[in-house]
């Protein structure tokens, strides 16, 4: 299944690197130069707009469809197993490169209208940053147990927390188009990582775990170049890098025993 995963998280990747291509295209041309306000009817929306829906449509046609004859998993330690020590060096560098952006947000906290919410949202992802690499289980098993259960629980709370926070800070906005897309990728990937956290409490579920990864990561690129400040650009490419890597670990670690349903 290694080669199906790797060729299934390479399309999720390119479906989201085209879908940010899109919706660059969308803020490029479909809002009014003057008042910044959305062109109605314009094209680029509607072609950004219809092609995630088609997106979203085949993630669930082949996780439902091709990947459900599979047998899959329902705890971390076989769901989530890594075949190598490469997860765990790339989920150490997305770490501090995590916290790293947590930090900047956390020290420019004096410079934000709401400072003592930045604050908690910057300590809040330094938590959630250095949890990020217990989150793959090695081949003996190891990390998936109360650590593993920890960190996934963390990092859950941290996407809860950033979404809250990230509507707080736009809600001011009249433009939805502004905002909407983010708020929309910060909710997948808390999706994502719950399902994720699920797997270390043995109640883990394959269709819907990995639809929820893909979507999060396809919309965690796709909006990736919206205007924001770079500290936060950098933690949702983290996020897209981490839930890429679960995505593999989800489909690599799937049976080629068949089921009849």
């Amino acid at each position: 299944m290694r080669k199906t995963a790797l060729t299934l998280t390479v399309s999720t990747l390119v479906l989201g690197i085209f879908g940010a291509f899109l919706r660059w295209l969308q803020t490029m041309s479909a809002f009014d130069k003057e008042t910044g306000f959305p062109i109605s009817g314009a094209g680029t929306t509607l072609v950004f707009v219809i092609y995630s829906i088609v997106v979203i449509a085949a993630f669930c046609a082949v996780t439902l469809f091709w990947l459900g004859r599979f047998d899959r998993g329902t705890d971390a330690e076989r769901a989530l197993r890594c075949g190598s020590r490469v997860p765990f060096v790339i989920g150490w560098v997305l770490c501090v490169a995590f916290a790293a952006a947590s930090c900047v947000l956390l020290f420019a906290a004096g410079h934000s209208r709401y400072p003592l919410g930045q604050r908690l949202f910057g300590a809040f992802g330094i938590l959630a940053g250095i949890s990020i690499p217990f989150l793959f289980v090695g081949k003996n098993g190891s990390g998936s147990g109360s650590i593993g259960r920890s960190a996934a629980v963390v990092i859950t709370l941290f996407y809860c927390f950033w979404l809250v926070f990230c509507y707080k800070i736009n809600s001011e906005d009249p433009i939805l188009w502004n905002y909407a897309p983010e708020i929309l990728a910060v909710t997948a990937a808390t999706v994502a990582f719950y399902f994720i956290a699920t797997y270390f409490f043995g109640a883990g579920h394959g269709g819907r775990a990995l639809i929820a990864v893909q979507l999060g990561v396809y919309l965690n690129i796709a909006t990736l170049f919206d205007e924001r400040s770079t500290a936060l650009d950098v933690l949702l490419g983290v996020t897209a890098a981490v839930l890429l890597m679960l995505e593999y670990l989800l489909i690599a670690n799937m049976s080629e025993t068949h089921n009849e349903a």
